[in-house]
């Protein structure tokens, strides 16, 4: 079996981020067979929209003067506005295994880091009727809702993740899943940026308070964002890995994506 391959990539625009998720599943994983588990920022912050996700659902206009970016994730799912976060990808195969049995064994590697790090963190349980839900104007943002797998700290989201999968030649499957481990409460500006109106502008922040939370409200003391890097990296290494990574920097998948004349734009 293929050594799993580490990536802190530091704080990058978020096409660049959407771009290299979507390049290691299509290309790199397809060509080498190299499992992924991926750490990463953003900078300067920006709203994601899901794939299949209208720009008019957002007040571009508003958000690009602010000062952050607009990028459409390869995922699914709904909005996401990227701040105070830890964004975490994985790329593995996927053949042979549910949407749901990838869906869990990241979140338990995932839920184990946390813990490490200290967060009482649980699962969220019980089965959410998506379909219904994305039809509500009230659903534009990923962190309203949870699913089964979806990791939870004090009754309320912390984690909102998406997946997609990738049909290769051989006959076999590779998933892409990402999400966002939320640090800090700045995600609620989502809200800020939407085409809806006042009145459904102040409902929906007392949904997502109420339905969602970040490590810096459950603490008093800083979040350590590097202790949690490692644990976050620990778990993964221990339930992913079988105890072994080895370590690629941000840089190398750059070039090999440019090697390949492959744009590291992610167009809208």
């Amino acid at each position: 079996m293929a050594t799993w391959i580490f990536c802190d990539s530091g704080s990058r625009s978020g096409k660049e981020n959407m771009r290299l998720d979507e390049w290691l599943a299509e290309y790199w994983f397809t060509e080498t067979r190299r499992p992924v588990f991926r750490l990463y920022g953003w900078s300067p912050f920006a709203l994601s929209l899901g794939y299949h996700q209208s720009t008019g659902e957002i007040d571009v206009s508003n958000l690009t003067s602010a000062g952050y970016d607009l990028v459409r994730r390869p995922t699914g799912g709904r909005a996401v506005f990227h701040a105070e976060e830890i964004t975490y990808s994985v790329i593995m195969d996927a053949t042979g295994k549910s949407v749901d049995d990838v869906y869990e064994s990241v979140s338990r590697v995932l839920a184990s880091g946390l813990r490490a790090a200290g967060y009482d963190v649980a699962f969220a349980g019980g089965k959410q009727n998506f379909s219904k839900l994305y039809r509500e104007k009230s659903s534009v943002s990923c962190f309203t809702a949870s699913s089964e797998f979806e990791i939870q700290l004090a009754g309320r989201k912390l984690v909102g993740s998406a997946q997609r999968r990738y049909s290769r030649r051989d006959g076999g499957v590779t998933a892409l899943q990402h999400g966002s481990i939320l640090t800090g409460p700045i995600h609620h500006k989502l809200v800020d940026f939407l085409n809806i109106d006042e009145t459904l502008k102040k409902k929906l922040k007392n949904s997502i308070r109420q339905s969602s939370t970040d490590l810096s409200e459950m603490s008093a003391l800083p979040v350590d964002y590097t202790g949690l890097k490692n644990h976050l990296k620990d778990a993964a290494m221990q339930h992913l890995a079988g105890g072994n990574f080895d370590e690629l920097d941000h840089a190398y998948f750059i070039s090999r994506m440019k090697a390949e004349a492959l744009s590291t734009e992610q167009i809208l």
